[in-house]
C-alpha cells in the first residue's frame, strides 16, 4: 500500500512517479540554467543590450500583454510586489525603454508602454535566446524538435489554465 504524507496524499511507486519524477528532475535542471547570471549576461553580450533578468521580464511582459497595464496589473502578472516593479520601471524609464501615459479610466494611474528602443531591446534579447536554444537543438532530428515543442506548448497551456499561476498568486 501506499504511505500517507503530511499533506493527506497518499504515495504509491509507481511507473507514473517515476516517470514524472524524470520531468520535475529536467524542469528543475532547465529553469537552474535558464536562471543563471552567466547564461542571462551571455545572451545581453549577444544581443549587444544592457537589461538585466528583472528588467527583461518587465520588458517582455509588456510586449506581449494585448494592453498597456497600469503598474499595479504588471506586478500582479509578474507575481511580485509592486514597490519592486515600481523600481525597476523606474530605471527601464531613465534608460528610454518605458514611458508612462495616462489612464483614461483613472486619472490617479497610468499605463505602461514600451518605447520604439525597448521593443527592439526586448526584441533582440528574445532572439539571442531563441539563437542559443537553436545551438542546442541543433543536433535533434527535426522530427523530435516538433514533438518536443509540441509538448512544451502543451505543457505550458495546462500550467497557464491554473487559476493559482494565471492570476500570480
Amino acid at each position: 500500500m501506499g504511505s500517507a504524507t503530511k499533506t493527506g496524499i497518499t504515495s504509491v511507486a509507481t511507473s507514473a512517479d517515476t516517470t514524472t519524477a524524470e520531468i520535475d528532475a529536467a524542469l528543475l535542471s532547465v529553469a537552474r540554467v535558464m536562471t543563471q547570471v552567466r547564461v542571462h549576461a551571455k545572451l545581453r553580450a549577444r544581443a549587444g543590450v544592457d537589461i538585466d533578468r528583472a528588467g527583461a521580464a518587465v520588458l517582455y511582459k509588456l510586449l506581449v500583454e494585448p494592453e498597456s497595464p497600469r503598474l499595479c496589473d504588471l506586478a500582479e502578472r509578474l507575481g511580485i510586489d509592486s514597490p519592486a516593479v515600481t523600481r525597476k520601471v523606474q530605471q527601464l524609464e531613465q534608460l528610454g525603454l518605458v514611458v508612462r501615459s495616462a489612464d483614461p479610466e483613472d486619472g490617479r494611474a497610468s499605463r505602461l508602454l514600451l518605447t520604439r528602443d525597448g521593443k527592439k531591446s526586448i526584441e533582440r534579447l528574445l532572439a539571442a535566446r531563441r539563437h542559443w536554444l537553436e545551438e542546442r537543438l541543433a543536433q535533434w532530428p527535426t522530427a523530435d524538435r516538433t514533438e518536443f515543442a509540441r509538448l512544451l506548448q502543451l505543457f505550458a497551456s495546462t500550467i497557464d489554465q491554473d487559476p493559482e499561476v494565471r492570476h500570480g498568486h
